[in-house]
């Protein structure tokens, strides 16, 4: 393959996918849901073109908006670690929409917006200052709330998708204002420019706009990543979305504001991390606890997915306070293993619960009883996905937890380990109780018709890949420290 500067070709490959897909849908008159096939084969390629030797071993930077002083993107361990966790979600999602969403209009529509928001996913983890982030930022959100409400005929989605579009689009113009805030202060949008007039200024009365700026970008970047008390959009928004979105959604989507907050918030978190102590303490115990309890109550299985999701955020954000507060970059690794194994997991998760919903038709986890019993392989998928996201060993999230709980643990954040340690506890609870409902009532309802193919690959393929890093754990974590490595200029 011909590299002409990576960060131009991972663009247009990610781009090519968002603009072939209406164009094949023009052409193709019948069977529309195969257009998940060019999608899923675009994030295959970029995966083997990221992996590549010449490609992974060296850093790229590239000027996009010429016009433009100071717009710069970046290909470093950083960019490549989110690209790669980005892609692995993509091709089963894919996939697993070509049977799930057959019964559906306007299919091309779907996939055009399905691409876009991984378009604006893989440009804005390469970005390095704001203005760049911004625009990628939109393409993403803009197409995840049409994807949202994309079953606009009915009611729920219609709704939950006006309550993320309202919340979500607050939260961008809070982040726009942030963003010119900080420009009005330094005369540049790029990161490292930005971190050192922070550093210049930290003892002076500018430091205070500065405060203002990060509190702005706390709360911008919160709503997209969910986290306590921003979340209230995603319990609606994830059960009223086609499965295979609110795997995306969870997955990847809200890992858009945890990508915001480590480029472009810790920065200045770090040296501000006297004042905004608390308040960081606050988020992260109030994240997993609250939305843990709340799971606990949930009927319905998406809801349950979804406040897990919420709660699970919070376990990221235990890293980044403890990198912030002694940890460092172990810290900083620990919650990028955290972000991969609760892809996979919650990824699977969902496309566990799609398959269930082709064949039976409800969310209900009391009409659910028994299901396992009926169709062993997805029950098992989702208990796979489910014991993973608990913190079972040898499976990834037992992985990704147990560093969590070191690194806080080592940077002195005692309070932080021991609620981590519960939480883990509170989630294996409810998880247990959803497996044996699962597996070991009595059937309630029948299923209408088999598992297609396309839906048991999506999921095959997620198992592997979890099953793979659960042996060795080494694969995530040295990728993650590489991307932690990535961002040490903003750690002094």
């Amino acid at each position: 393959m011909i590299i002409v500067n990576p960060i131009v070709d991972i663009l247009l490959i990610s781009g090519l996918a968002a603009i072939a897909t209406p164009l094949l849908g023009a052409l193709v008159k019948v069977d529309k849901k195969f257009l998940g096939i060019p999608g899923a084969l675009a994030y295959l390629i970029l995966i083997l073109y990221v992996f590549q030797e010449d490609v992974w071993l060296q850093e790229y930077i590239w000027m996009p908006f010429q016009g433009l002083s100071g717009t710069e993107m970046a290909f470093d361990g950083f960019s490549k670690f989110f690209i790669v966790v980005f892609s692995l979600l993509a091709i089963p999602a894919y996939l697993h929409s070509i049977d799930y969403m057959e019964r559906d209009r306007n299919l091309t529509l779907y996939y055009t917006l399905v691409s876009t928001m991984m378009f604006g996913l893989i440009g804005l983890s390469m970005a390095k200052d704001l203005f760049t982030f911004f625009v990628f930022w939109e393409a993403m959100a803009i197409s995840s709330y049409v994807l949202v409400g994309f079953r606009y005929h009915l009611d729920e989605p219609v709704e939950a998708a006006v309550k993320y579009l309202v919340m979500s689009g607050v939260a961008s113009l809070l982040l726009l204002l942030g963003i010119s805030l900080v420009y009005g202060l330094v005369g540049s949008l790029q990161i490292d420019v930005v971190i050192l007039f922070v550093r210049q200024v930290v003892d002076t009365p500018a430091i205070y706009p500065m405060l203002l700026a990060t509190t702005l970008f706390l709360i911008g970047f919160g709503v997209k990543a969910a986290y306590f008390p921003f979340w209230t959009w995603l319990p609606d928004a994830h059960p009223a979305a086609p499965s295979p979105v609110s795997a995306l959604l969870s997955g990847i989507v809200i890992k858009a504001g945890i990508v915001g907050l480590a480029r472009f918030a810790l920065p200045f978190i770090t040296v501000l991390s006297d004042i905004l102590y608390a308040p960081l303490l606050v988020i992260t115990l109030a994240t997993i606890t609250i939305a843990n309890l709340m799971a606990l109550m949930q009927s319905d299985i998406k809801r349950l997915l979804a406040y897990s999701s919420i709660a699970n955020i919070g376990f990221i954000m235990i890293g980044y306070v403890g990198s912030v507060y002694g940890a460092g970059l172990v810290g900083l690794a620990a919650a990028f293993s955290h972000v991969l194994s609760h892809a996979l997991g919650k990824g699977l998760a969902f496309l566990s619960v799609g398959a269930i919903l082709y064949v039976v038709h409800t969310r209900d986890i009391v009409n659910l009883e028994g299901f396992g019993r009926r169709y062993p392989g997805v029950a098992i998928a989702l208990m796979l996905a489910l014991l993973s996201l608990g913190g079972m060993p040898p499976l990834p999230g037992f992985w990704s937890k147990w560093i969590l709980i070191l690194s806080a643990w080592d940077a002195g954040e005692y309070l932080l380990a021991f609620i981590g340690v519960f939480n883990s506890v509170l989630a294996i609870i409810y998880y247990l109780w959803l497996m044996q409902r699962i597996f070991f009532s009595e059937p309630r309802v029948e299923g209408d018709s088999e598992i297609p193919g396309y839906l048991l690959a999506s999921l095959t393929i997620l198992m592997f890949i979890m099953l793979v890093i659960g042996v060795y754990p080494e694969l995530m974590y040295e990728y993650a420290f590489e991307a932690a490595k990535a961002l040490s200029s903003a750690f002094p």
